[in-house]
């Protein structure tokens, strides 16, 4: 049976609304993820655009990604102190892109070179969170001073949005690619229902029907002109980062 890394965030639930029988699909975050392919744990998934870029092996399923259209609204730095004052970071270990990026970032943009990243978030006057976990502190009452969006840094540093993910697989047959673009597109081509149909299964006290229609209209599914200049540029920026 193909195996398929299923992100558990809600902006990719849109991914996962028609599943076909010969697939299994196995929850992972983005770091997870990356790992999992290279060992051939799984076949195919949103794989994070930095084990994407360093992999040798990983083929990409048409132009499916996720991608941000000017805010992230789930990839923050939160601290009580701005950006050019932060001395220790958490980086949370979901994160395989993300932490890349705000490197990225520090190095070409913000010009912190006191900013370092610290393992124990009891050391640290900031958190770098992904996903739902960060989505919902950001709407929580436990506010920080600051909460910084990686998505409209970037925006802001390139006029460009960002690639977080690129859907790719290991040498899979055309048949089993056909049922995969079948699921996927059965989301993204009927978006206002599948809108529908995740706000009618997420929403709860947090989640409000507001909140997931603002949030998912913020990304974008399909790789255009904009989103492959944006992974040029940031793939020519990550190389000079790891050359330095």
């Amino acid at each position: 049976m193909t195996k398929i890394g299923k992100m558990p965030y809600l902006n990719s639930e849109i991914f996962y609304l028609k599943k076909e029988s010969e697939l299994e699909y196995i929850n992972l975050t983005p770091s997870e993820m990356g790992k999992s392919i290279i060992k051939g744990e799984i076949d195919a998934g949103p794989i994070s655009l930095v084990d994407f870029i360093n992999s040798k092996s990983l083929k990409p399923i048409l132009n499916y990604c996720v991608s941000t259209r000017k805010y992230a609204n789930s990839v923050y730095i939160f601290s009580n102190k701005s950006l050019g004052e932060i001395n220790k970071i958490y980086v949370t270990n979901e994160t395989s892109t993300s932490v890349i990026l705000m490197k990225v970032l520090n190095q070409f943009y913000w010009n912190n070179a006191g900013l370092k990243i610290t393992k124990n978030i009891n050391d640290s006057d900031a958190q770098l969170l992904i996903g739902d976990k960060a989505l919902k502190l950001n709407y929580s009452k436990n506010k920080f001073n600051y909460a910084i969006d990686l998505g409209y840094e970037w925006y802001k540093f390139t006029s460009l949005p960002f690639v977080f993910a690129l859907w790719s697989h290991n040498n899979l047959s055309s048949n089993v690619l056909k049922s995969i673009q079948k699921c996927i597109n059965f989301g993204i081509n009927n978006y206002e229902k599948s809108l529908q149909t995740i706000i009618k299964k997420r929403k709860d006290n947090f989640f409000s029907p507001l909140i997931i229609k603002n949030y998912l209209n913020g990304f974008n599914y399909k790789l255009n002109k904009a989103e492959n200049n944006a992974i040029t540029t940031f793939k020519e920026l990550y190389n000079k980062l790891e050359s330095n």
